[in-house]
This record gives C-alpha cells, sequence and structure tokens, in this order.
C-alpha cells in the first residue's frame, strides 16, 4: 500500500482543509492491502473505474438513456425468460382503468423485429390516470439476456378523450416513440459486469448501449462491500444538468449542516486528475438513527459544464450506511435495528478512497 503522502501527491490533492489524520495500525493498514491487492476494472457510464473485487453490483440503480428508462437488464435462460413474459402479460391483461371494467390498462401489443423473442406492451401510464397517457414497454430476450425498457408516449385514439380540446392539442406520437425505442433495443446488448465495451457506448448494471454521447443520459448505480451493505460506493452521471455552483461553492451550507450533524471535514480541496474540474469533499458526521460516526465522501466534476461530452459526475464511498435496496415492509421497518458500527474507520476509509477515487477516468473511445 502506497504512503497516505505520496497518493495525495498523485491525485493533485490542493487542500483547502487537510487536518491532520491518524494513522492506521500494522494491522489496519495489513486489512487495507488485502482489499486492494485485487482491483477490477469497471465501466461504468462512460467512464472506468477500478474498485477492490470484493465489492459487488447492487440491485438498486437508475439507468435512463436517450428518453428510454432501462428497467432491468440480468442474465436469464430463455424458459425462464418466457415464463416472466407470460406472468407479465396476464397482470397487464387482468388490470383495467379505475372505475371503468370494460377499459383495459393494456391498449394492445407493438411488433418486435421479426425473429425476435418477446413482446412490446402499448398500456396506459396508470390506472388511475387518462389513458391517453401511455408507456411502450417492452420485455424482451437476446442473447442470453433479459432487457426490459419503456418509453412514455401519448395516444388518444379511440379513448373517451378523443375529442377534447386538450387531447387534441397532444397528438399520437406512438409511431414514433415506437420506432425510438426499437432504435434503442437493437443498440442494447447485455454484458458481465468486469467486462469493458469498446467504442462509443454507455455502460449501466449488466449492460450496453452503443452510440455517441447524448445529452439524454442518466446513471445512477452502487458498488456495496460483499461481506456487507454497510459500505458503498455510488456512481452517478447526467448530462442534461448545468448548476450554478460547485462543490465547493456549497461549503457554508455544507458546513452548517455539518454542525448540527455534530459532525466534522477530514478534507476538502480541487483534485487534479483523469477528470476536469474534480473537487472532494471527505467528512465524518452523526448518524440519522444512532450515535455512530458515519463518512461521506464525495467527489463532483463538470457541475457548471453538463453537457453530452461532460456529464455532472458525482463518485460517493459512505461507510456506516446500508447501502440503497428494495423498500421495506412495515413490519420489517418495525424490528429493523440502527447499525452501530462501521466497516471502516476514518484512517482506512481515506487509504480506500484514495486507492479507488483517483482511477475515475473516461474510457478510451467511449464518447
Amino acid at each position: 500500500m502506497k504512503p497516505f503522502l505520496p497518493l495525495l501527491l498523485l491525485l493533485g490533492v490542493t487542500t483547502a482543509c487537510a487536518p491532520e489524520m491518524t494513522p492506521m495500525t500494522l494491522e489496519e493498514t495489513q486489512r487495507m492491502n488485502q482489499l486492494t491487492a485485487t482491483m477490477t476494472t469497471r465501466c461504468i457510464g462512460r467512464y472506468l473505474i477500478d474498485l477492490p473485487e470484493t465489492f459487488v453490483l447492487n440491485e438498486i440503480s437508475t439507468t435512463k438513456l436517450e428518453d428510454v428508462e432501462i428497467l432491468k437488464i440480468k442474465p436469464m435462460h430463455k424458459v425462464d425468460f418466457q415464463l416472466l413474459l407470460e406472468r407479465r402479460d396476464h397482470e397487464l391483461k387482468a388490470t383495467h382503468m379505475d372505475g371503468e371494467p370494460s377499459n383495459p390498462f393494456l391498449k394492445k401489443y407493438e411488433m418486435l423485429p421479426p425473429g425476435d423473442i418477446g413482446k412490446i406492451f402499448n398500456r396506459a401510464y396508470q390506472s388511475g390516470a387518462a389513458d391517453v397517457a401511455r408507456v411502450l414497454e417492452l420485455m424482451a430476450w437476446k442473447d442470453g439476456y433479459l432487457l426490459s425498457a419503456t418509453i412514455r408516449a401519448k395516444d388518444s385514439t379511440g379513448t373517451a378523450y378523443e375529442n377534447e380540446p386538450w387531447a387534441k392539442s397532444s397528438p399520437n406520437d406512438v409511431p414514433q416513440k415506437l420506432a425510438h425505442l426499437l432504435d434503442v433495443y437493437n443498440r442494447l446488448q447485455g454484458r458481465k459486469d468486469t467486462e469493458v465495451p469498446s467504442g462509443p457506448g454507455v455502460c449501466f448494471p449488466n449492460g450496453f448501449l452503443r452510440g455517441p454521447a447524448t445529452d439524454h443520459e442518466q446513471i445512477d448505480l452502487h458498488y456495496h462491500l460483499s461481506q456487507s451493505k454497510d459500505a458503498y460506493f455510488s456512481f452517478h452521471s447526467l448530462s442534461d444538468l448545468v448548476q450554478e455552483t460547485e462543490l465547493l461553492d456549497r461549503g457554508p451550507a455544507i458546513e452548517k449542516a455539518l454542525k448540527q450533524a455534530s459532525g466534522r471535514t477530514l478534507r476538502k480541496g480541487k483534485v487534479t486528475g483523469p477528470i476536469p474540474s474534480a473537487q472532494e469533499w471527505l467528512l465524518t458526521r452523526k448518524s440519522e438513527e444512532s450515535d455512530l460516526m458515519l463518512l461521506d465522501f464525495t467527489l463532483e466534476a463538470n457541475a457548471k459544464a453538463g453537457s453530452a461530452q461532460t456529464p455532472v459526475l458525482v463518485l460517493d464511498f459512505v461507510s456506516g450506511v446500508e447501502a440503497p435496496g428494495p423498500a421495506l415492509t412495515l413490519e420489517e421497518v418495525a424490528v429493523r435495528k440502527p447499525l452501530s458500527s462501521k466497516p471502516f474507520n476514518e484512517a482506512e476509509s481515506i487509504t480506500l478512497w484514495d486507492t479507488v477515487a483517483p482511477t475515475l477516468r473516461p474510457r478510451p473511445g467511449a464518447f
């Protein structure tokens, strides 16, 4: 493991605030050396990052590309996909618009390319809303992967609102949206988490979309420690956001919030490296659920220059907070206990951060 000071020099951190840190013990040093001994390159968005192999892809993510929301891509046997497709088909057929038993929720099927396996459901957006609002929901099986994606559309044809002025002002755009959905579908492919594609395109959990960068890309994903979900990295990329401030500009608000949370800044400053205009803020603060002092590190770039070529990027690391997961039931909430410890202390977390954060870089040829 490289000593802390050379790592700071490698990062090029201009520290506006870097209090002296307690060095790691021999046991902690050995533990971190073991954790970072095997690093694995992951493709995230149009970027690459090297993570310890013990950090695994979290099940919660958001992917919206070119106005198409990618709901899920995952390896799946064909027979399992067919069963899943049948269940979804039955579920949609059994649903009707609220208070209208004769008005089906599923309006029709749209066609996939000849020979492809799956369906496109032309359905209402919500059962309790006007069925002019539509969703084209694609479920397909390609090369051993389930592909599930949706796009919003409008169509008042044959509905009770067909002759309403507001409906006439929003013409049917299903043909155009269907064509776009199919174009995206044709460029979609499944991939292993450790697979790094070549050529222009964007990576997201278990998938890859071929094509040049656009100003309609949103990626949110997480990698948590396999032995414990109480430490995780998060990556966020957004190509259509331009902010008025950068991370360090928000210092007064951050410091105020830290004071209220009995927290303090461990380090903050500008970072030079593969990602221009990057800034970081490393802090510790009291948990909202207990007296545990959690760790919360952030790197942000392109805040004022968000675009297809320079998307807003945020890399977070958290120790002492459970990674995102499915919504808990009331029963689960009732018995859930707040965390009383965190997987990594301050020195360990900073060492891990200084090993991982500098590796965030554009994937060659991705844009």
